[in-house]
């Protein structure tokens, strides 16, 4: 009787010595797996945050399918350019303009230009609270930010209409995780803000980095402005008159020119240079860039060569 009393304490308590241990273990969180809660914690953070925001928008030179690159698709349906392979039916569609939400492209952009977005919000939310930054920086950061996120929804509004608005980072807790189309004149509005926001933000005029710059904010404002004047918006003359004025902007005060020579447009020495406002980069160590073998020979009629991406 006393050694079956013994067993069943022993028993017992290994019991509780193991339900403890699986509970602490449980309870333990992996320092090397990252979460925004626990990353932002360091100026560099930052710096790696807007750098991820500016690397998702190279899903514009991304496949779409044999023979095919994201950027395709405003090409073939504006007519600037056709493929002589004919061997992609979702490009194939574009060019006849017989496409739906399908059509693998359109969706390519949309998920792009949300993946941008995604990832702005993530810099507007966290970098603000990470401590001993220096201010002028992360002013400059989370002007850049802004204008990602205007680029971003600029296509998007273009392109779809009336979009989802997101402006805040979601998880699949959020209360808006499935979020309901917002009206074009409040993406447009949000569009404005930000960049009016992002001209304040310290910037300078131009980059040699290939960074958004004060010039790239005022131009794609201009541009902005200058659409809302128009279809669908139609807000007349005023509209004209700012993007004019936004222009002016650009002509008097950037230092932004024309090249002298046609040949410095493609030149490498010349990156973000002269009238090189903003563009998507590419470096052959880090991501080449992988449109040149596209356009030569298949969209010939697009450029004879590439080696960065205008996107304003």
């Amino acid at each position: 009787m006393k050694q079956h009393i013994k067993y069943s304490s022993i028993v017992i308590l290994m019991t509780l010595v193991m339900l403890t241990g699986c509970k602490k273990f449980l309870a333990e969180k992996d320092p090397s797996n990252l979460e925004p809660d626990s990353y932002y914690t360091i100026p560099e953070h930052a710096e790696a945050a807007i750098a991820a925001a500016y690397s998702q928008t190279r899903f514009i030179g991304s496949g779409a399918g044999i023979f095919v690159a994201n950027f395709s698709m405003l090409e073939v349906v504006t007519g600037t350019a056709k493929t002589e392979t004919g061997q992609n039916s979702d490009l194939n569609n574009l060019i006849g303009l017989s496409y739906n939400g399908d059509n693998l492209l359109v969706r390519n952009w949309w998920n792009g230009l949300y993946s941008v977005i995604a990832q702005t919000n993530l810099v507007l939310d966290r970098v603000p609270g990470i401590p001993q930054m220096d201010e002028a920086r992360r002013n400059q950061i989370l002007g850049e930010a802004r204008f990602l996120r205007a680029w971003a929804y600029f296509y998007l509004v273009r392109l779809y209409g009336d979009v989802p608005l997101i402006t805040t980072s979601q998880s699949t807790s959020s209360e808006n995780f499935y979020p309901s189309r917002a009206p074009s004149a409040d993406v447009y509005k949000l569009i404005t803000d930000d960049l009016t926001s992002a001209e304040n933000a310290g910037l300078p005029w131009t980059d040699e980095s290939g960074r958004a710059n004060k010039g790239a904010v005022k131009a794609l404002l201009a541009k902005v402005y200058l659409t809302m004047a128009g279809q669908p918006l139609n807000l007349g003359a005023s509209y004209y008159k700012l993007a004019s004025d936004k222009a002016l902007e650009i002509i008097t005060q950037s230092g932004i020119t024309l090249f002298a020579n046609y040949g410095d447009l493609h030149s490498l020495n010349q990156e973000n240079r002269g009238e090189h406002m903003f563009e998507i980069q590419y470096l052959a160590t880090v991501a080449g860039n992988p449109m040149q073998q596209l356009l030569l020979p298949n969209f010939k009629n697009v450029c004879a060569y590439y080696s960065v991406l205008s996107v304003l």
